[in-house]
């Protein structure tokens, strides 16, 4: 039999529990948990047969992507989600033994990608309270580092970074001519962000996914945002088409329904106080959130609760595994109404 890279070979699989999750309520990926806007319903169906048939286009819909978001579209990338817009930043930056700082626990795909490359990856641990280890990152920042993740808020903790704490890493990383990698995946949650240090900073590299608040999850779409030169760069390295016609429409579409992505960012907003609430009276441990999700804590009764709460058709993952979150599991919020739904599971099953 023919062996794989060595690298290929030592990685543990990467294998998330994505089969017979439909009709159930999904709490277990931070997925948007009612569905679309129906604009982008509308814009998949008008979709022609040319259209299929013919190899995608990206320029209008990264100029209308662009000015959403007040960028130029030479500063975007657009990728088959945020899994490959990490594989194509670590491919482009990454040589083997090149050092990536990794505040933990975080988003798998890092690591994934990062051991693929061969990277050496230094952990930084968050703090017991899961708040984010600023001192630690910055004290681990040397002439040997060559990228520094940042996910914020990060998904699973929920933790949000304060800005001038992002500022104080971008500025240790640009003078060891390091790479900062910024995940901002929820940031219409958290109501914080990042692109205006583009262009102050030559070394950050801002990655977003139509996933979440959108809910267009099942099409993969992402981005990267950055410098023209590390775009270009990016560019290079990878898929010329890897996005898909239909994800563009969809996006397209998206990204014009304002309304949606505020009535639903409003409605988690409520949600969220309900599921605090609610949590809080029947006495379990929670993390504060600056996401649609958060983590609760069920000491030597969490594998029972998840599938209990399987069992009576509510999904939440189990991330019991990761380092800090013993007994943990991350819940993502959905409606009012649903949240309502769990917390009526939960109660029953406690």
């Amino acid at each position: 039999m023919i062996k794989p890279r060595k690298a290929i070979e030592e990685m543990e699989p990467y294998s998330p529990p994505l089969e017979g999750r439909r009709g159930l309520l999904r709490l277990d990926f931070n997925e948007n948990t009612i569905g679309c806007s129906p604009k982008v319903l509308a814009a998949i169906n008008h979709i022609n047969e040319e259209e299929v048939a013919a190899y995608p286009e990206y320029v209008e819909f990264k100029a209308k992507l662009a000015n959403s978001i007040r960028m130029k579209p030479e500063q975007l990338m657009v990728t088959n989600a945020t899994d490959e817009a990490i594989m194509v930043i670590m491919q482009t930056y990454l040589e083997k033994g090149d050092e990536i700082v990794l505040p933990i626990p975080t988003f798998a795909m890092f690591k994934f990608y990062a051991q693929l490359f061969e990277a050496k990856i230094k952990e930084i641990l968050y703090g017991t309270n899961l708040n984010f280890p600023v001192k630690n990152v910055l004290a681990a920042i040397t002439k040997k580092t060559k990228i520094v993740v940042l996910c914020n808020p990060n998904n699973p903790t929920g933790t949000l970074i304060e800005k001038k704490n992002i500022i104080k890493i971008i500025e240790k990383a640009q003078k060891n001519e390091a790479l900062v990698l910024l995940d901002e995946a929820y940031y219409q949650y958290s109501e914080m962000e990042c692109l205006d240090l583009i262009d102050e900073y030559d070394n950050l590299i801002i990655i977003r996914t139509f996933s979440k608040v959108y809910g267009l999850g099942g099409l993969r779409l992402g981005y990267a945002a950055s410098n023209q030169e590390i775009i270009k760069n990016l560019l290079k390295a990878g898929s010329p088409y890897s996005v898909n016609t239909v994800a563009i429409a969809a996006a397209s579409a998206a990204i014009e329904d304002l309304d949606y992505v505020k009535w639903y960012t409003t409605e988690i907003k409520k949600a969220k106080k309900v599921m605090y609430e609610g949590l809080g009276k029947l006495k379990i441990k929670t993390y504060p959130t600056a996401g649609n999700f958060l983590i609760a804590k069920f000491p030597k009764k969490a594998d029972k609760i998840e599938i209990g709460l399987k069992e009576m058709g509510i999904l939440v993952r189990n991330r019991s595994k990761y380092p800090l979150l013993k007994d943990c599991l991350r819940i993502a919020i959905g409606t009012v109404k649903q949240t309502k739904e769990l917390l009526n599971a939960l109660k029953e099953l406690l």
